[in-house]
């Protein structure tokens, strides 16, 4: 496995924004650019778990900081990249071969002594930053970046954090660069879209489970149950780790978990499959026996705002266009005040299902071929119905390529 990263599109990023490299500091960053683990480091969300640096220059490879833990992973999974290493709390000790007739832990020591430390190694509580920017300034040393423009991903690093690295490597100009790695990850890689195509396959195998086997006097608990467990057997053989969160909405006003479902109960179920670390969104929509007529006509003004929206969906077309056109469908509908920050967004691998870009009103962002999109319509009802019918779509050159397969009306159950 290596990493998504697409080195042509990113040094023209890089060049436009006048940087000279990419050093990524945020797990999920780190693993974007490797296809590897950042290791244990990183679930202290703090930078200097690991790095990775992307140079603008093509020649150079991907340089990567990683814990000596997860060193040997990492050069597995990025054949091609630098790989330094920097001590934390874990201690792994080898046993040396050569010191067979010792006693187990003449071996361990034997190990030890193999690996070539000073007499004054010790390892730290967690990580030390200071020795991981170390490892970090030596990279850029021998890729001749020592005084480069860096671009680092400072919507992940704290403030903290910021200052010492900025302390530790004088020689450098340090800027953010987190716009030009959202830039970079919104248009995806074949293998990105398989992932996320797959979510949505999953995300609909639970959603038809949970269709079939609901039935009216089942707990909001037990109708999660239902899905995830149309997801995992539909997830069964698959080599990659699959994740489900999931947003769900029961009766007219929202009921706690363990209410139970009654006839004419309203449900929203807003699902997010998360496999290989790659995040699908959609939503659907039933209700518990047949509709109410303003039921009925709530999700029908959402299907024509839906089907406005996806019009507009096409490259060349800034999101903020996409975002009007939907405002208008609902205006024209009759409701000319209901107000949504945005209509749909990005999806990837983050920390959330919902990544930037944004289908905003105040988004000046170009639909391109390759992004994928999660396109919604939420209309939150008190008294009535939540309601959110949400689609995700691949952009092509022709205009958007549904990844979904079940159908956007209303369905009822029981």
């Amino acid at each position: 496995m290596t990493g998504f990263v697409d080195r042509q599109r990113a040094a023209q990023l890089m060049e436009r924004a006048g940087i000279g490299a990419l050093v990524l500091c945020a797990p999920e960053a780190f693993h974007y650019a490797t296809g590897a683990w950042m290791g244990p480091a990183g679930l202290f969300r703090r930078a200097g778990g690991g790095f990775v640096v992307i140079p603008a220059r093509q020649d150079l490879p991907i340089g990567i900081v990683v814990a000596d833990f997860n060193a040997a992973q990492t050069r597995l999974a990025m054949p091609e990249a630098v790989v330094r290493s920097h001590p934390i709390w874990i201690e792994s000790a080898p046993l040396d071969p050569g010191a067979q007739g010792l006693p187990l832990a003449g071996r361990i020591e034997a190990g030890l002594a193999s690996l070539g430390r000073t007499p004054d190694f010790s390892r730290p509580a967690t990580f030390d930053l200071a020795g991981s920017v170390r490892q970090l300034q030596a990279l850029l040393d021998d890729f001749g970046l020592a005084r480069a423009t860096l671009g680092i991903d400072l919507d992940f690093v704290p403030a903290a954090d910021f200052s010492a690295i900025q302390a530790l490597m004088p020689r450098c100009t340090m800027v953010d660069g987190s716009p030009v790695l959202d830039r970079l990850r919104a248009v995806k890689s074949q293998r990105e879209i398989d992932l996320l195509q797959q979510g949505i396959l999953l995300s609909e195998a639970g959603l038809e489970r949970l269709q079939v086997d609901a039935m009216a006097g089942m707990r909001q608990a037990d109708l999660v149950a239902l899905y995830r467990k149309g997801v995992a057997d539909a997830a069964a053989g698959l080599s990659y780790p699959v994740v489900t969160a999931e947003y769900v909405t029961l009766g007219a006003r929202a009921k706690g978990a363990d209410a139970r479902a009654v006839a004419g109960d309203p449900l929203k179920c807003d699902m997010v499959c998360t496999v290989g670390g790659y995040a699908s969104d959609m939503s659907r929509n039933f209700t518990f026996g047949p509709p109410s007529a303003d039921q009925a006509e709530l999700h029908a003004i959402a299907e024509r705002a839906f089907e406005d929206g996806l019009a507009a969906l096409i490259p060349g077309n800034t999101l903020a266009h996409v975002h009007r056109v939907a405002s208008d469908s609902l205006a024209r509908q009759g409701l000319g005040s209901y107000r949504r920050g945005h209509f749909g967004h990005g999806v990837g691998q983050s920390v959330f299902s919902e990544q930037w870009p944004f289908i905003a009103e105040d988004s000046d962002i170009v639909i391109e071929a390759g992004m994928v999109l999660a396109f919604e319509i939420p209309l939150y009802i008190d008294g009535l119905a939540s309601f959110n019918l949400e689609d995700q779509f691949l952009i092509a050159a022709d205009g958007p390529k549904p990844m979904n397969r079940l159908p956007r009306r209303l369905e009822a159950i029981g």
